[in-house]
């Protein structure tokens, strides 16, 4: 397993349209990708999920991944929340 801290720098935080952003990023690597964040664990596979974890501009997360690709697969996901534009 890869993990990787970064700080979400996305204007309105990890949003439906960012959640399901990520959740298509992650979908293109064949290792499973998890945010962590409060004690909590969710799947990049459930959008709920990580709207669950209410995760805010400025919040310090982990990102982790398990699997053949996992260094990738987290690259992706990081570069995703550490960029400043929602689009």
């Amino acid at each position: 397993m890869f993990q990787q801290r970064a700080t979400v720098r996305l204007p309105h935080g990890i949003h439906s349209a960012i959640a399901h952003r990520l959740h298509h990023a992650a979908s293109h690597f064949s290792s499973s990708v998890f945010l962590r964040w409060g004690g909590e664990t969710a799947s990049l596979r459930s959008i709920v999920a990580v709207l669950a974890l209410g995760i805010q501009v400025g919040t310090e997360i982990e990102i982790l991944g398990d699997g053949t690709d996992e260094v990738e697969a987290v690259g992706a996901v990081a570069a995703m929340i550490q960029s400043t534009t929602d689009a």
